[in-house]
């Protein structure tokens, strides 16, 4: 198999070949698509109300504040109630955009209409422009035929998929809290009703919900990840050193060996999607127990896995829990590595934190909401759909601020048979300048996230967690 190339597109989804050994049940897919269309966005500025833009993949702004420095707008709500967010419909729409100001700077007012909707937009400042998805920004949607209150999003980050969606309740509010797609609260109640909660504070909103939405989630510290921008920067800088070969690695004396053999690599020596993740493992493990690991002690099957005659066979002639049990035995030498003296169960760094149960589809950042979709709970020795990578990641890297994940992609084949079939590093870190981001690198290439759940939306990727804070050196890829 060819190298990955990052920048072809049309990625097509892997089909499973009847038989493979266990060194190529970790092979990966080829062509990964990386470009994605970025997209400004700011309120309009002409008289008429404009159309609600069409959804872009639309990039996250930096410079956000943590939740205690919310940029509030609740005064200039109060003081544009009667004759903008509640004013007769026609009288909404032929408001002209203009700007306003509080102590937390210029904010920008405007009205758009879509179809069977309207929308009235007080969005902030950022850079001389006026985001629509800025952090403070609010969103109201009102009914086109009758102008009665749909739903409003307040932004929570400078990320059009970090949000709040409220609505109303009869007599009361409700919200949802949706990061990425995934809806991490559902139906929260809030004691009041629809329109005082729509001239309300954020502060408000998080007094009333503070014993039902962890508003931690929303107040990164980007320091933490010092450590983990160091290793992503440390891969990315020995990548073109590097090359992809099918079912390649380092041993632990540094040579090119086959995984599924260990003899030695011919010319073209170079790593598959397995031995880069045990690259990126023997970087962190070098400097702390001055060796690197054993490709061989990393195949081996996990022994406590239950087997009936039938399964036992799968397991000789296929394979399918190849990059299951790599991962796993990676994560344990480094954590083990760590922590000299503890033994650790293979399971144990495991990632199986379920912080959603629904999935929103939708990338809109003006419109958007119910009916959610079911999301898949996790399972264990499979993990999580891929298509919920990002929100996922998104509260575990809140959650164990420089932890890095080692994921073992899995699908069910034409037999009904689930394989692990392709090994990715994934390295979840907020931006100094506090956006959040992923960095993926599979097969001695970086990619992307979404390359990653394109190609695969509905199969599954199993985590497995590792820390970052050691010092990365690698072993130097031999030459020719």
């Amino acid at each position: 198999m060819e190298p990955l190339n990052p920048t072809m597109e049309g990625m097509k989804r892997r089909h499973f070949p009847g038989t493979a050994s266990r060194a190529r049940a970790g092979r990966p897919l080829r062509g990964l698509g990386l470009a994605f269309a970025l997209a400004a966005l700011a309120a309009a500025g002409a008289a008429a109300a404009p159309a609600a833009p069409a959804a872009a993949r639309l990039p996250a702004l930096g410079g956000d504040t943590p939740l205690d420095r919310f940029p509030e707008s609740d005064d200039l709500r109060t003081s544009l109630w009667k004759g903008f967010f509640a004013a007769p419909r026609d009288a909404a729409l032929a408001a002209a955009p203009r700007t306003v100001g509080n102590e937390y700077g210029s904010w920008r007012f405007s009205p758009l209409r879509s179809g069977d909707a309207f929308y009235l937009v007080l969005a902030p400042e950022r850079g001389g422009a006026y985001p629509l998805y800025g952090q403070g920004s609010w969103i109201v949607k009102r009914a086109a035929d009758n102008g009665r209150f749909l739903q409003a999003k307040v932004f929570l980050r400078s990320d059009p998929g970090v949000f709040l969606r409220l609505y109303p309740a009869g007599e009361r509010s409700r919200l949802d809290l949706v990061v990425y797609g995934g809806v991490v609260n559902r139906e929260v109640p809030l004691p009041v009703p629809f329109e005082r909660l729509l001239v309300s504070s954020m502060a408000d909103i998080a007094a009333w919900s503070k014993d039902s939405v962890d508003w931690s989630l929303l107040s990164p510290r980007p320091g933490l990840y010092a450590g983990i921008r160091r290793l992503a920067e440390g891969i990315r800088a020995r990548l073109p050193g590097l090359r992809y070969a099918e079912d390649g690695a380092l041993d632990a004396a540094g040579r090119a060996v086959l995984i599924a053999s260990g003899a030695p690599q011919g010319v073209e020596a170079g790593l598959n999607c397995s031995g880069f993740a045990k690259w990126v493992a023997d970087g962190l493990m070098g400097p702390v127990e001055g060796r690197w690991l054993d490709p061989r002690a990393l195949a081996a099957r996990d022994a406590s896995r239950g087997r009936s005659s039938f399964t036992s066979h799968l397991e000789a002639s296929l394979d399918p829990f190849f990059g299951l049990d790599w991962t796993r035995n990676l994560g344990k030498a480094l954590a083990e590595a760590r922590l000299p003296g503890r033994g650790q169960a293979l399971d144990e760094n495991d990632a199986t934190l379920e912080p959603f149960s629904l999935f929103s589809v939708s990338n809109d950042p003006v419109n958007g909401g119910p009916p959610y979709d079911a999301y898949p709970s996790y399972e264990k020795g499979v993990g999580f759909e891929t298509r919920g990578l990002k929100p996922l990641l998104y509260v575990l890297a809140i959650k164990n601020p420089g932890s890095a994940y080692f994921a073992s992609i899995s699908g069910v084949d034409a037999t009904g048979l689930r394989r692990h079939y392709h090994v990715a590093v994934l390295l979840p870190y907020f931006a100094a300048t506090g956006e959040f981001k992923v960095d993926v690198f599979e097969s001695a290439a970086e990619t992307s996230l979404e390359a990653l759940t394109r190609r695969a939306p509905k199969d599954f990727a199993h985590l497995v967690r590792f820390e970052t804070d050691s010092t990365f050196a690698p072993p130097a890829f031999p030459g020719p």
